[in-house]
Formats: structure tokens, C-alpha cells, sequence
């Protein structure tokens, strides 16, 4: 069982992932391959002679690994002790008091991002026709929103989620299919999903609501709520570093199944990575997966009654999640 002690290190590794990132990138030079929107090291192993298959996966945020060739799990203090070739104590006292803590003295400098200012070049939007009255947008009672139908193209036939900024300018969308075609979602190519924020009102201090999807999000500001989406249960650094700007709460409003419990911690990690303390939560109420179930069935009053019940997301907040609804984290 990890020690109380072990447990307060693994907590300081959720905050110092800039430190373990470019620990393991120094170690292992330029033998390395970076997953999962850079947040996953794939390296040789350690503890195998010459693997040019790289069985080993570090997680740069958190520092714990996996040799998939032996078997061998563990959490940074280890990995740095097997690297350094020390004592676990050691270790502990070289990293705390010495490296991280010499990392740790600057603050962290944040990137300007500015969405008026993304350059965009959409050419697929020529096949755009703007759609009123479509099945789809009725049923989810979001028919106060812009949307199009794509009449050619490689979104053809598929509802085009637009994201417009200030200046009125179309710089990314989603298709969604209004069939049986897969993906149900298609992503448009100019940007990366995990850059790329869903306009909100960015100088509000208002309560940020994060949601997974783009109907979540839009219920949520169709009642008069800030809200915006990370087009998935899982916020990127890139997305959390946009959010780093926000002057109001951030409230993580993920759905309420296991990948959205995941998904807050994650975006409590993240949020702790950027120096953000003031967070939030609140779950779609049982037996409700997400917002715009509640927005459907209940109405806008109930919606914006809910959302408004937030609570502070921090680890006990999470754990206790995780209990309750019989999720793995």
C-alpha cells in the first residue's frame, strides 16, 4: 500500500508534469515517441536489453509507467531511482529537494490566444447551406442556433456545427451524420480538435461551463449559462491553456457515465498544471446522461436550476464520484 508520504508526492507530480516531461525527454534523447495529445512517452525499456519496440509508456503529467514486455508498474519516485540508479529514499529526497523544487521556483509562462485571430482556410464551407426547421434541431430544442447542411463534399449530407468568432468568421465545425454514417462526428482539418474551444463570452467572469459536446454546451447557453466544449471527456493542454485566460470559475460539467468521472480528473490535473484553484462541478441529475437530455425532457428552467447546483472539484470530490457510481479512475 502506498505511504501517506508516497501518496503527498504522487499529488505534487499532478503539478510539476513540466519537470517530469522534460526529465524524460532529456533521459531518453531523441529515442522516444510521444500518443495521446503528447501526454504519453513511448520509450524502450529499462528493463529489457535493446528494445527497439519500445515496450514502455511513461505518462508525462502524472509519471507513471508501464513495461508492457515485463509486467514492471510504477510512479515517478521509482522510475527516477531505476534511472539514477539510487535508493526509492533517495530519490525522493533528490527530486523533492533538489530538481523539482528547483523547477518548481518559476512560475509557469502562459501562451496568448486570441480565436479572432486564427487563420482559417475552410474551402469545404462553399458547400454550406444554411438549414431552419431541420428534425434534428427541433428535437434537441436548439433551434435559436446557426447550423448548415453540407450539399457536397466530403460532408455531404452531414449538419455542420459551425464555430464563428467576434469577427463573424467561420474558423472550424463539425459534421455530424444524420444517418447511420460513421464516424458520427467529422472533425473539418484546418485545426486539431484538442486546439480548439467552442465560443463563449470571453469577457465574462461569470461561471465557465465545460461540457463534452457541442448540444451540451449550446444547452447550456440556450438558458442563459457561459458554456463551451472540448469536443471529448478530455481537455488537452492546449484547451486548458485557453482556458488559463478565463477570469470567472471554470465548472467542469462532463457527463455523468465513467469516461466523464475520468474526464473531470483529468481536467483537475490539467486545471492544477495552470495554477487554476477555483474550480467547479455539477453532474446531469439521475437518470439523465447529459445536458441536453435534461434541456429535452424537463425544460430550460429545470437545466439551468441543475446546472447552477455546482460543487468544488477537488480529489475527495472525485474519489467520492467514483465510489458512488461504481467508476474506475
Amino acid at each position: 500500500m502506498m505511504s501517506l508520504r508516497e501518496a503527498l508526492i504522487l499529488f505534487i507530480n499532478m503539478g510539476s508534469d513540466s519537470f517530469i516531461r522534460k526529465y524524460c525527454l532529456d533521459k531518453f534523447h531523441s529515442n522516444y515517441r510521444l500518443c495521446s495529445d503528447d501526454t504519453e512517452l513511448v520509450v524502450p525499456s529499462i528493463f529489457v536489453k535493446d528494445d527497439y519496440k519500445r515496450h514502455m509508456s511513461i505518462n508525462t503529467e502524472t509519471g507513471l509507467w508501464r513495461c508492457f514486455k515485463t509486467g514492471e508498474v510504477g510512479n515517478f519516485l521509482k522510475l527516477y531511482s531505476n534511472l539514477e540508479k539510487c535508493s526509492y529514499r533517495e530519490a525522493y529526497e533528490k527530486f523533492v529537494f533538489e530538481d523539482f523544487m528547483n523547477s518548481y521556483s518559476t512560475p509557469r509562462k502562459f501562451e496568448e490566444f486570441d480565436p479572432d485571430k486564427i487563420e482559417s482556410n475552410l474551402e469545404e464551407s462553399e458547400h454550406f447551406k444554411v438549414v431552419e426547421d431541420h428534425p434534428l434541431i427541433q428535437s434537441r430544442m436548439l433551434d435559436q442556433f446557426k447550423f448548415y447542411i453540407a450539399t457536397g463534399g466530403r460532408y455531404r449530407g452531414r449538419l455542420i456545427i459551425p464555430f464563428i468568432n467576434r469577427n463573424n468568421k467561420l474558423f472550424y465545425f463539425q459534421g455530424r451524420a444524420l444517418g447511420d454514417e460513421k464516424p458520427k462526428y467529422l472533425n473539418c482539418k484546418n485545426l486539431r480538435s484538442s486546439q480548439v474551444l467552442y465560443p463563449f463570452d470571453y469577457g465574462s467572469q461569470e461561471p465557465l461551463y465545460i461540457t463534452e459536446g457541442v448540444f451540451d454546451c449550446l444547452s447550456l447557453q440556450a438558458v442563459g449559462l457561459n458554456a463551451t466544449t472540448t469536443l471529448s471527456c478530455f481537455t488537452s493542454r492546449d484547451q486548458m491553456l485557453q482556458l488559463s485566460q478565463y477570469r470567472g470559475p471554470l465548472v467542469c460539467a462532463f457527463d455523468s457515465d465513467e469516461a466523464g468521472t475520468k474526464g473531470r480528473k483529468k481536467f483537475m490535473d490539467l486545471a492544477h498544471w495552470i495554477r487554476r484553484d477555483d474550480l467547479l462541478t455539477v453532474v446531469p441529475l439521475h437518470p439523465f446522461k447529459d445536458w441536453n437530455e435534461i434541456l429535452v425532457k424537463k425544460g430550460p428552467d429545470f437545466l439551468k436550476d441543475q446546472a447552477e447546483k455546482t460543487l468544488k472539484l477537488d480529489p475527495l470530490y472525485i474519489q467520492c464520484l467514483a465510489y458512488d457510481k461504481g467508476h474506475i479512475i
